[in-house]
Protein backbone atom coordinates (compact mmCIF):
# COMPACT_ATOMS: atom_id res chain seq x y z
CA UNK A 1 0.00 0.00 0.00
CA UNK A 2 2.81 2.36 0.85
CA UNK A 3 4.49 1.52 -2.46
CA UNK A 4 1.34 2.35 -4.38
CA UNK A 5 0.99 5.73 -2.67
CA UNK A 6 4.66 6.47 -3.31
CA UNK A 7 4.25 5.72 -7.02
CA UNK A 8 1.18 7.96 -7.23
CA UNK A 9 3.06 10.86 -5.60
CA UNK A 10 5.96 10.39 -7.96
CA UNK A 11 3.61 10.41 -10.94
CA UNK A 12 1.91 13.58 -9.74
CA UNK A 13 5.26 15.36 -9.39
CA UNK A 14 6.24 14.24 -12.91
CA UNK A 15 3.03 15.54 -14.43
CA UNK A 16 3.34 18.84 -12.59
CA UNK A 17 6.97 19.31 -13.70
CA UNK A 18 6.07 18.43 -17.28
CA UNK A 19 3.25 20.99 -17.26
CA UNK A 20 5.61 23.72 -16.09
CA UNK A 21 8.15 22.90 -18.83
CA UNK A 22 5.43 22.82 -21.49
CA UNK A 23 4.07 26.21 -20.43
CA UNK A 24 7.55 27.70 -20.43
CA UNK A 25 8.16 26.44 -23.98
CA UNK A 26 4.86 27.90 -25.17
CA UNK A 27 5.73 31.29 -23.67
CA UNK A 28 9.20 31.33 -25.29
CA UNK A 29 7.76 30.31 -28.68
CA UNK A 30 5.23 33.11 -28.54
CA UNK A 31 7.94 35.64 -27.72
CA UNK A 32 10.10 34.45 -30.61
CA UNK A 33 7.19 34.72 -33.04
CA UNK A 34 6.47 38.26 -31.85
CA UNK A 35 10.06 39.43 -32.57
CA UNK A 36 11.16 40.27 -36.17
CA UNK A 37 13.53 37.70 -37.56
CA UNK A 38 16.89 39.33 -38.47
CA UNK A 39 17.80 39.11 -42.17
CA UNK A 40 21.36 38.18 -41.34
CA UNK A 41 21.51 35.14 -38.97
CA UNK A 42 25.16 35.78 -38.14
CA UNK A 43 24.39 39.26 -36.84
CA UNK A 44 21.20 39.56 -34.73
CA UNK A 45 21.38 43.37 -34.83
CA UNK A 46 21.67 43.51 -38.64
CA UNK A 47 19.16 45.80 -40.34
CA UNK A 48 18.59 45.63 -44.04
CA UNK A 49 19.58 49.01 -45.55
CA UNK A 50 16.94 51.04 -47.32
CA UNK A 51 17.92 51.41 -50.99
CA UNK A 52 18.57 54.99 -52.02
CA UNK A 53 17.72 56.42 -55.40
CA UNK A 54 20.84 57.82 -57.07
CA UNK A 55 20.24 60.54 -59.63
CA UNK A 56 22.04 60.31 -62.96
CA UNK A 57 23.59 63.74 -62.68
CA UNK A 58 24.01 65.42 -66.04
CA UNK A 59 22.64 62.53 -68.09
CA UNK A 60 21.33 63.60 -71.48
CA UNK A 61 20.67 61.83 -74.76
CA UNK A 62 21.03 63.31 -78.22
CA UNK A 63 18.78 61.68 -80.81
CA UNK A 64 20.55 61.87 -84.14
CA UNK A 65 18.26 62.87 -86.99
CA UNK A 66 18.16 60.79 -90.16
CA UNK A 67 20.35 62.08 -92.95
CA UNK A 68 18.08 63.47 -95.69
CA UNK A 69 18.11 61.86 -99.14
CA UNK A 70 20.24 63.34 -101.89
CA UNK A 71 23.90 64.18 -102.15
CA UNK A 72 25.94 63.49 -99.02
CA UNK A 73 26.87 66.77 -97.32
CA UNK A 74 30.42 65.64 -96.50
CA UNK A 75 32.52 68.06 -94.48
CA UNK A 76 35.27 67.81 -91.89
CA UNK A 77 34.99 68.12 -88.13
CA UNK A 78 38.70 68.52 -87.35
CA UNK A 79 41.36 70.62 -89.07
CA UNK A 80 43.81 68.96 -91.41
CA UNK A 81 47.52 68.40 -91.04
CA UNK A 82 50.26 70.98 -91.12
CA UNK A 83 50.01 73.88 -93.53
CA UNK A 84 53.26 75.83 -93.85
CA UNK A 85 54.07 77.35 -90.46
CA UNK A 86 51.05 75.94 -88.58
CA UNK A 87 52.18 74.23 -85.38
CA UNK A 88 51.20 70.63 -84.80
CA UNK A 89 48.64 70.77 -81.98
CA UNK A 90 46.50 68.30 -80.07
CA UNK A 91 43.55 68.50 -79.91
CA UNK A 92 43.29 70.02 -83.36
CA UNK A 93 40.91 72.70 -84.58
CA UNK A 94 37.50 71.10 -83.98
CA UNK A 95 33.88 71.93 -84.76
CA UNK A 96 31.56 70.87 -81.93
CA UNK A 97 29.06 69.09 -84.18
CA UNK A 98 27.94 65.48 -84.77
CA UNK A 99 29.24 63.38 -87.64
CA UNK A 100 27.38 60.65 -89.49
CA UNK A 101 29.27 57.83 -91.15
CA UNK A 102 27.64 56.87 -94.46
CA UNK A 103 27.72 53.37 -95.94
CA UNK A 104 30.42 54.42 -98.43
CA UNK A 105 32.69 55.58 -95.56
CA UNK A 106 31.93 59.25 -96.26
CA UNK A 107 31.95 61.36 -93.11
CA UNK A 108 29.02 63.76 -93.04
CA UNK A 109 29.26 66.76 -90.72
CA UNK A 110 25.62 67.69 -90.55
CA UNK A 111 22.90 68.67 -88.10
CA UNK A 112 19.64 70.55 -87.61
CA UNK A 113 18.38 73.79 -86.15
CA UNK A 114 15.01 75.49 -85.92
CA UNK A 115 16.63 78.89 -85.27
CA UNK A 116 16.70 81.70 -87.81
CA UNK A 117 20.11 82.82 -86.57
CA UNK A 118 21.95 79.83 -85.07
CA UNK A 119 25.15 79.75 -83.04
CA UNK A 120 28.16 77.57 -83.93
CA UNK A 121 30.80 76.28 -81.50
CA UNK A 122 34.46 75.52 -82.14
CA UNK A 123 37.55 74.51 -80.24
CA UNK A 124 40.43 76.81 -81.22
CA UNK A 125 43.94 75.56 -80.35
CA UNK A 126 45.55 78.75 -81.67
CA UNK A 127 45.86 81.95 -79.67
CA UNK A 128 45.90 85.68 -80.21
CA UNK A 129 49.69 85.81 -80.00
CA UNK A 130 49.97 83.80 -83.23
CA UNK A 131 48.15 86.56 -85.17
CA UNK A 132 46.69 83.98 -87.52
CA UNK A 133 43.85 85.43 -89.61
CA UNK A 134 40.68 83.47 -88.85
CA UNK A 135 37.28 83.73 -90.50
CA UNK A 136 33.82 82.19 -90.39
CA UNK A 137 31.74 81.85 -93.57
CA UNK A 138 28.12 80.75 -94.05
CA UNK A 139 26.91 79.99 -97.57
CA UNK A 140 23.51 79.17 -99.03
CA UNK A 141 22.84 76.11 -101.19
CA UNK A 142 24.06 78.02 -104.27
CA UNK A 143 27.42 78.73 -102.66
CA UNK A 144 26.66 82.40 -102.12
CA UNK A 145 27.97 83.88 -98.88
CA UNK A 146 25.18 85.15 -96.61
CA UNK A 147 27.45 85.89 -93.67
CA UNK A 148 31.21 86.25 -93.33
CA UNK A 149 33.14 87.58 -90.35
CA UNK A 150 36.66 87.79 -88.98
CA UNK A 151 37.22 85.85 -85.75
CA UNK A 152 39.47 87.14 -82.97
CA UNK A 153 41.60 84.34 -81.57
CA UNK A 154 41.42 83.89 -77.79
CA UNK A 155 44.19 84.58 -75.28
CA UNK A 156 44.45 80.84 -74.60
CA UNK A 157 43.19 77.72 -76.37
CA UNK A 158 39.52 77.10 -75.72
CA UNK A 159 35.97 76.83 -76.99
CA UNK A 160 34.40 79.81 -78.76
CA UNK A 161 30.95 80.46 -80.16
CA UNK A 162 30.07 82.24 -83.40
CA UNK A 163 26.50 83.56 -83.68
CA UNK A 164 24.79 84.65 -86.86
CA UNK A 165 23.67 88.23 -86.08
CA UNK A 166 20.04 89.28 -86.32
CA UNK A 167 21.04 91.71 -89.07
CA UNK A 168 22.01 88.80 -91.35
CA UNK A 169 19.56 87.07 -93.66
CA UNK A 170 17.64 84.50 -91.59
CA UNK A 171 17.92 80.82 -92.43
CA UNK A 172 14.97 79.51 -94.41
CA UNK A 173 13.05 76.44 -93.30
CA UNK A 174 13.83 73.46 -95.50
CA UNK A 175 17.05 74.98 -96.84
CA UNK A 176 20.60 73.65 -96.48
CA UNK A 177 23.56 75.88 -95.65
CA UNK A 178 27.29 75.20 -95.58
CA UNK A 179 29.61 76.75 -93.01
CA UNK A 180 33.41 77.04 -92.73
CA UNK A 181 35.86 78.13 -90.06
CA UNK A 182 39.26 78.82 -91.60
CA UNK A 183 42.59 79.55 -89.92
CA UNK A 184 45.43 80.90 -92.06
CA UNK A 185 48.84 80.19 -90.58
CA UNK A 186 50.40 83.21 -92.24
CA UNK A 187 49.40 86.80 -91.62
CA UNK A 188 49.11 87.53 -95.35
CA UNK A 189 46.91 84.47 -96.01
CA UNK A 190 49.53 83.12 -98.42
CA UNK A 191 49.15 79.54 -97.20
CA UNK A 192 46.22 77.17 -97.52
CA UNK A 193 44.06 77.42 -94.40
CA UNK A 194 43.38 74.78 -91.82
CA UNK A 195 39.62 74.55 -91.75
CA UNK A 196 36.51 72.74 -90.57
CA UNK A 197 33.34 72.52 -92.63
CA UNK A 198 29.81 71.24 -92.31
CA UNK A 199 26.17 71.60 -93.22
CA UNK A 200 23.20 72.92 -91.25
CA UNK A 201 19.53 72.52 -92.16
CA UNK A 202 16.76 74.64 -90.72
CA UNK A 203 13.55 72.74 -89.94
CA UNK A 204 10.34 73.24 -87.99
CA UNK A 205 10.08 71.78 -84.50
CA UNK A 206 7.07 69.57 -83.84
CA UNK A 207 4.03 71.19 -82.23
CA UNK A 208 4.54 69.05 -79.12
CA UNK A 209 8.18 70.10 -78.72
CA UNK A 210 7.26 73.74 -79.30
CA UNK A 211 4.65 73.59 -76.55
CA UNK A 212 7.07 71.85 -74.18
CA UNK A 213 9.68 74.56 -74.74
CA UNK A 214 7.23 77.33 -73.80
CA UNK A 215 6.90 76.08 -70.23
CA UNK A 216 10.33 74.48 -69.78
CA UNK A 217 13.24 75.76 -67.73
CA UNK A 218 16.53 76.31 -69.62
CA UNK A 219 17.82 72.98 -68.27
CA UNK A 220 14.68 71.23 -69.51
CA UNK A 221 14.99 72.96 -72.87
CA UNK A 222 18.41 71.35 -73.39
CA UNK A 223 16.85 67.89 -73.06
CA UNK A 224 13.93 68.77 -75.35
CA UNK A 225 16.23 70.09 -78.07
CA UNK A 226 18.54 67.07 -77.78
CA UNK A 227 15.70 64.55 -77.97
CA UNK A 228 14.38 66.29 -81.08
CA UNK A 229 17.74 66.30 -82.86
CA UNK A 230 18.29 70.08 -82.58
CA UNK A 231 22.02 69.90 -81.87
CA UNK A 232 22.91 73.56 -82.28
CA UNK A 233 20.19 74.81 -79.91
CA UNK A 234 20.86 72.10 -77.31
CA UNK A 235 24.57 72.97 -77.23
CA UNK A 236 23.99 76.74 -77.31
CA UNK A 237 21.44 76.70 -74.48
CA UNK A 238 23.80 74.62 -72.36
CA UNK A 239 26.90 76.61 -73.31
CA UNK A 240 25.32 79.92 -72.34
CA UNK A 241 24.17 78.46 -69.01
CA UNK A 242 27.72 77.31 -68.32
CA UNK A 243 29.12 80.74 -69.10
CA UNK A 244 26.73 82.28 -66.58
CA UNK A 245 27.39 79.55 -63.98
CA UNK A 246 31.00 78.41 -64.50
CA UNK A 247 31.19 76.65 -61.10
CA UNK A 248 27.99 74.61 -61.55
CA UNK A 249 29.05 70.94 -61.38
CA UNK A 250 25.75 69.67 -62.76
CA UNK A 251 26.01 71.87 -65.84
CA UNK A 252 29.61 70.69 -66.33
CA UNK A 253 28.48 67.06 -66.10
CA UNK A 254 25.68 67.71 -68.61
CA UNK A 255 28.16 69.41 -70.94
CA UNK A 256 30.53 66.43 -70.69
CA UNK A 257 27.73 63.96 -71.37
CA UNK A 258 26.35 65.90 -74.33
CA UNK A 259 29.76 66.10 -76.01
CA UNK A 260 30.35 62.43 -75.20
CA UNK A 261 27.17 61.70 -77.19
CA UNK A 262 29.06 62.81 -80.33
CA UNK A 263 32.45 61.36 -79.30
CA UNK A 264 34.07 64.66 -78.33
CA UNK A 265 34.73 63.97 -74.66
CA UNK A 266 38.38 65.07 -75.11
CA UNK A 267 37.10 68.57 -75.92
CA UNK A 268 34.60 68.76 -73.05
CA UNK A 269 37.16 69.82 -70.41
CA UNK A 270 38.52 72.68 -72.50
CA UNK A 271 37.66 76.14 -71.16
CA UNK A 272 34.73 78.13 -72.50
CA UNK A 273 35.91 81.47 -73.81
CA UNK A 274 33.67 84.42 -73.00
CA UNK A 275 32.26 86.43 -75.89
CA UNK A 276 32.79 89.63 -73.91
CA UNK A 277 35.68 91.76 -75.21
Amino acid sequence: MKNILKKQNTMQHFVFATSIIYCTLLTQTAELQAKPVPTNPTNPTFKKPTPKKVANIGQIQFIRPILPPGNAPGGRRTGGGRRDSCPDVNPKLTALVPVTEAADSVTNVWSLTSAEHPTFWFYLPYTKSSKYPTEFILQDSDGESIHQTEISLPEKPGIISVSIPNSATPLVIGQQYRWFLKVYCSQQKKSLPIYVEGVINRVNLSAIATQQLRIATPQQQITIYAKNGMWFQALTTLGELRRKNPQDATLQATWNNLLAEINLIEIAEKPLISNKP
